[in-house]
């Protein structure tokens, strides 16, 4: 295992605050993994794009059959709040065998692991690889759709190894197929020309009620969708995805003492709370704003009021689809959905060879069986790629890394297996 080289290389990578949502340490991520990718004898360039530049690195084996794409991003989430870290956000610190700091998990250790794994293996390599990294999938990839289109012989390959990953509650190795889809918008309520004393609330409408209203009649308490045609679209899991999903252990009890709840929404439990986290779409408010916040009262009928949501999409459903529902929703409210922004969810079926040999070689790994995930209840950009390729995800991370939260980590200790898994997938792909 290259050891100490990744350590070191991951340590100087998370030092770099990549962070795309405030525009930060962009150039110097790129240029750290160009010069990364040419020290380990990849061809590597630089591609502007609309937005962040995509790094794109490539290594032929001589006779190679079979192609990989190994997809990463070198950006991650704002480190805030600041007041929550145990030690700084870009400085890597160990404690307890955990390495801390933003990115760990998401998703610089897992390109780590596959950049050290194409070095250790050297001109052993059994397939060809390619690697893209590209710098704004943490704000929703904006970039990608032109770049995948203005590219795709590139990327041309047999299979993607996709960017995230890692082990369960209790340790076991998760291989995940596909993840859901995302749309993400701000609905905004507007009243009169200014604020108002609420005594006018007995005559003058009030945005912030409008958009209770409207906000309310979208989920009901249990957690069920009602916004009309919402579930029209949604594909039923067939035979393979339910055998995949009973095999999958969930210990609910730790996974409720970890999210901080006593119970889980609706009373779920079992087969239909596994259901649920997999092939369950959602509508999730991300924030409220309206009105006054500050100390004391004021009595005031606000001009305004606002909502940040999300919606997790589900194969077969259509991002496009779902915000016209909304906007035919929000309508009788007097309320503007804006920033709409989203792509559709991605899958590779559980039985796929591409998926199969990654089960195997986690199993040969970390001698013990992995759990098949259908979908992760996460997003990401994998439908652009999945057009082209079979797609499949696992990697350095574990179930408590805190991904998009203070004190994000990974174990030191999965950084060798993370990386063997890698090398050994990439030789059952040369055997298929």
């Amino acid at each position: 295992m290259s050891g100490g080289w990744t350590r070191g290389f991951l340590e100087t990578y998370l030092r770099i605050p990549s962070v795309s949502a405030q525009g930060t340490g962009i150039r110097e991520a790129v240029q750290l993994l160009l010069g990364t990718f040419r020290g380990v004898g990849c061809d590597a360039r630089v591609l502007e794009t609309a937005g962040n530049p995509v790094v794109l690195a490539a290594k032929k084996t001589p006779g190679a059959k079979k192609t990989l794409l190994v997809y990463n991003h070198y950006d991650v989430q704002p480190p805030e709040p600041l007041s929550e870290w145990l030690s700084p956000p870009f400085d890597p610190t160990e404690r307890d065998g955990r390495l801390f700091a933003r990115g760990t998990a998401d998703n610089k250790a897992n390109l780590a692991t596959r950049i050290a794994a194409v070095r250790a293996l050297g001109d052993r390599l059994p397939v060809n690889v390619t690697f893209i990294v590209e710098g704004e999938e943490e704000v929703g990839s904006p970039s990608l759709p032109a770049f995948v289109r203005d590219h795709a012989a590139l990327l041309a390959a047999d299979a993607c190894l996709w960017e995230s990953g890692g082990k369960d509650e209790r340790g076991a190795p998760e291989i995940t197929c596909g993840v859901k889809g995302i749309l993400h918008a701000e609905a905004v309520a507007r009243g009169p020309a200014r604020d108002l004393h609420s005594s006018a609330g007995v005559a003058v409408p009030s945005p912030a009620w409008n958009l209770v209203h409207a906000l309310a009649g979208l989920r009901a308490p249990d957690g069920t969708v009602t916004l009309p045609g919402f579930y029209d679209r949604v594909r039923r899991p067939d035979d393979a995805d339910r055998a995949a999903l009973r095999a999958i252990p969930l210990d609910e009890e730790r996974r409720r003492a970890a999210w901080g709840i006593s119970d889980f929404l609706g009373g779920l439990t079992g087969e239909a709370l596994k259901e649920a986290l997999v092939f369950k779409p959602t509508i999730n408010i991300n924030g409220l704003a309206g009105g006054y916040q500050g100390k004391g009262s004021k009595t005031v009928l606000p001009k305004s009021a606002s909502v940040k949501f999300d919606v997790r999409l589900v194969p077969d459903q259509d991002p496009d689809d779902i915000l016209a529902k909304l906007l035919a929703w929000f309508a009788p409210y007097a309320i503007d959905v804006i920033d709409a922004h989203g792509y559709p969810p991605a899958r590779t079926p559980v039985d796929d060879p591409v998926v199969r040999a990654a089960a195997d070689a986690a199993r040969e790994v970390y001698r013990r069986e992995p759990l098949v995930q259908p979908l992760t209840p996460t997003s990401g950009p994998m439908y652009l790629l999945r057009r082209l390729m079979p797609c499949v995800s696992f990697g350095a991370g574990h179930f408590g890394s805190n991904i998009h939260a203070p004190n994000e980590s990974i174990f030191l200790a999965d950084l060798d297996p993370a990386e063997a898994h890698v090398a050994l997938f990439l030789q059952k792909l040369a055997a298929l």
